[in-house]
Parts: C-alpha cells; structure tokens; sequence
C-alpha cells in the first residue's frame, strides 16, 4: 500500500474529513490495528496493516492522533499514563478540552518522536524549567504541587 492509499483511508469516504486516530494496537507480532472516527460521521472504522508499513507512514499516522474527535483541528500532547500493554497518551484540545489515545507500547516510539522532549509518565514539560504533574490514575492535571490527592477522582498524589 501507497502513502496516497494510506492517506484515503485517514479520510472519510463520506465527506472526505480527516479521521482521529484514537487507538492503535497490536493483535498479533505482524500486524497494527487502527481505530478511528471521523468529526462528522462517529462510526468507527478499523483498518489493519502490517507492522513493516506503519514503521513507514508513522509521520502520517501521528498527524491523525494528533486531532481532536470532535472538530478536527490539532491538539497537543499533555501528558501519558503507561501501563503493561499500551499508553494513555492525554491530549488537549483548545476547543473541546482533553482527551486521550491509546496506542501499545512497542507501537508509541514513532509516535512521540514528535515531541520535543520525551514525556515521563504523568508529566508535561509546561515553561522551560519547570513541570507540571498530572495525577497518575485518571492523568488530569493536578492544579498545585502541593495537592495531595486528584482533584477529579480524588486517588492520592503521594
């Protein structure tokens, strides 16, 4: 497959809007899965290729995760949540606030290479110098440093 059959696919057929890439996994050693939405049209459509081809179109992919579901426009990378399988990549929207992608582990460097300096599980660079923290069960920011527990689902910050 082409980088221009990949890029149709990263469209929506219907009204040729590009799809968010919300989640993409592994199910087997030679294949990556991608699910993803269209703005307009919700359903989710998945589209599979071999792992050989997303190390190729990974700059094209990431362009994908990083837009929001629900107007299309881009959307920074706040901060990530690591587990055994895959990454909660948080991200935010200046319109629609924040969000998350999932992508597993052995798919995420591609991803993030973007990023200016690689983020460390529940933190984002905010000004050069300092950081924000982010609370490590549901990945909201946390409003002070010197919060002790999540001020949205209240799991201690210690």
């Amino acid at each position: 497959m082409s980088q221009d059959e990949l890029q149709q696919k990263l469209h929506c057929r219907r009204c040729g809007r590009p799809r968010t890439v919300n989640r993409v996994s592994k199910p087997n050693p030679n294949n990556v899965k991608l699910y993803m939405t269209c703005p307009v049209h919700t359903a989710e459509v998945v589209y599979s290729m071999p792992v050989s081809r997303y190390e190729k179109t990974s700059d094209l992919i990431r362009e994908h995760i990083l837009i929001c579901k629900k107007c299309g426009q881009p959307v920074e990378i706040v901060g990530q949540r690591a587990g055994n399988l895959s990454t909660n990549v948080n991200i935010q929207c200046p319109e629609h606030g924040s969000g998350e992608r999932t992508i597993n582990n052995s798919l995420l460097d591609p991803i993030l290479a973007a990023v200016p300096a690689k983020l460390a599980p529940h933190e984002v660079k905010a000004t050069p110098g300092a950081t924000a923290k982010f609370c490590a069960s549901c990945g909201s920011p946390v409003p002070t440093a010197e919060a002790r527990f999540c001020h949205h689902c209240g799991a201690s910050l210690d």
